[in-house]
């Protein structure tokens, strides 16, 4: 007798973001935000999609800066997932909201919250979370063991103690949650404390699960990050 299949979910990506830090440390002044900087004449942005080209998912939406001027530039036609886009709010958490609120309304559809500055998420990584999430019926995310040593400091010039982190793992995206779940948690939260899907999450009294992402899945901050994800891309067989 056939079983049912989980439904694909929905893939969110975050490209609201000004990337201050970014233009700052370019080697030119520049006002492109980093999900638009080039890596082999395509925007970081596309490559993030194209990460998500070969996953069966049910749709890509991406949430924009209600001023975007930079998407219309560019060809982002030709993946396989439908996409389409909405405009983002002045925080993280508004803009993941506005793109839960596009997405058709289920009890259980699965949303997979992801940066636009992680172009280099693999395959693995992405369909390690979906099974692991939809196996336990959990919302979780993609994390890595911090391999630093780690300092803390009350005022920033000298070091206060140094944290053990046997049990300290860096949150990387993308995050998977039921859409309800997740709309619920960014409604009720209390904004200060939310730097992430998961900690929105956590709030609510839920435990997330912790699935191992790959070191390579870097998040692009500073201009000389973009020879760092070229490379990394390369070595993925997605670039040239």
């Amino acid at each position: 007798m056939a079983t049912d299949r989980p439904k694909r979910p929905h893939v969110i990506i975050v490209a609201a973001g000004t990337g201050d830090r970014f233009q700052k440390t370019a080697e030119q002044p520049t006002s492109t935000p980093k999900q638009y900087a080039l890596i082999d004449d395509k925007p970081v942005l596309w490559h993030t999609i194209q990460a998500f080209n070969e996953i069966e998912v049910e749709a890509i939406t991406v949430v924009l800066h209600p001023k975007d001027e930079h998407w219309s530039q560019f060809d982002f036609s030709g993946f396989k997932p439908p996409l389409q886009t909405c405009i983002g709010g002045n925080e993280r958490h508004d803009s993941v909201r506005n793109g839960l609120l596009s997405i058709p309304d289920s009890d259980d559809t699965w949303v997979l919250v992801h940066d636009a500055a992680r172009p280099c998420v693999s395959t693995a990584e992405i369909k390690a979370l979906i099974q692991a999430c939809q196996q336990q019926s959990k919302g979780g995310l993609l994390v890595k063991p911090c391999s630093d040593t780690i300092k803390k400091s009350r005022n920033g010039e000298t070091v206060y103690k140094t944290i053990n982190r046997d049990m300290l793992y860096a949150a990387l995206t993308p995050q998977m949650f039921l859409r309800k779940d997740l709309l619920q948690a960014l409604t009720l939260f209390e904004a200060d404390s939310i730097t992430d899907e998961s900690s929105a999450i956590e709030a609510q009294g839920q435990h997330p699960i912790m699935v191992q992402g790959q070191t390579s899945n870097i998040k692009i901050t500073t201009y000389e990050d973009l020879a760092l994800a070229r490379f990394i891309l390369q070595q993925q067989g997605r670039i040239q």
